[in-house]
């Protein structure tokens, strides 16, 4: 196989691959924006509903309780039926329940749609490095991180003084409107746009031929490879090895503060 190094680049100005870049980092910014709205809005909301700190605090914390127990489950069913159907469903489900809080009137059904885009959005990191991984050759695949990464964090910043405006526009129901609304809005787009490599109608044979060589990782899995994706025992030890371990305890204190 050639290397990256000795690969001629496509000639083509449009590129496909860029597109499904910008696909994915705008899922990330919806993504991020609708585990943080809840905050932008407790104040008024807790008012309203008669929540008290605690309860507050469960509001809060309920995201990651169910996020973090769907990562496994999400990732084999990200495995069997692929980015383009899990994303959507993921994102128009997350989004759905973002769109219901809006109607909430205690503390219970908030808990419980909070809980709903835990569970919905599990799948959307592993699915992120998949269709980077798919899609990129392995010398532009760090940079495709990289930008994807930034999305959780740029994202943020320039979401949170929209998302302010629009909750001291409408207040805090209407921002559960809308964020949810363009969430189900998106999540058609990407599933119109986004198809792995081979399937892609918009990706040149040169463009395709480019990431194949490089190194993207698009072959379908074989009946053996299927076989030894299978969660077991020996697969279960090797997700707490120490690396592993240090990047769970990273990763959990960059999450714990959203």
């Amino acid at each position: 196989m050639n290397t990256p190094q000795n690969l001629e680049h496509p000639k083509s100005k449009f590129k496909m691959r860029y597109v499904i870049l910008a696909l994915v980092f705008i899922n990330i910014v919806i993504n991020y924006m609708d585990r943080t709205n809840v905050s932008i809005a407790m104040p008024e909301l807790a008012k309203e509903i008669g929540l008290s700190t605690v309860q507050q605090g469960l509001i809060f914390s309920a995201f990651g309780w169910i996020y973090a127990a769907m990562q496994v489950p999400g990732g084999l069913m990200l495995d069997k039926y692929g980015s383009r159907i899990m994303y959507f469903i993921s994102l128009f489900g997350w989004s759905l329940m973002t769109l219901f809080q809006a109607s909430i009137h205690s503390f219970g059904q908030l808990l419980g749609l909070r809980l709903g885009v835990g569970f919905f959005e599990a799948p959307v990191m592993p699915a992120n490095n998949r269709a980077i991984s798919y899609w990129f050759p392995e010398d532009e695949r760090g940079t495709a991180i990289g930008i994807c990464s930034s999305a959780q964090f740029l994202g943020l910043a320039f979401s949170m003084p929209i998302l302010y405006a629009i909750h001291n526009s409408i207040g805090w129901r209407g921002l559960f409107i809308v964020t949810g609304i363009i969430g189900i809005v998106w999540s058609f787009v990407w599933y119109i746009l986004y198809s792995d490599p081979q399937k892609s109608k918009w990706v040149s044979q040169q463009e395709l031929a480019f990431i194949q060589a490089g190194g993207a990782i698009f072959e379908e899995d074989t009946p053996q490879e299927k076989q030894k994706a299978k969660l077991t025992k020996d697969n279960l030890k090797n997700l707490f090895t120490k690396k592993l371990v240090g990047i769970y305890i990273g990763q959990f204190a960059i999450s714990g503060t959203f």
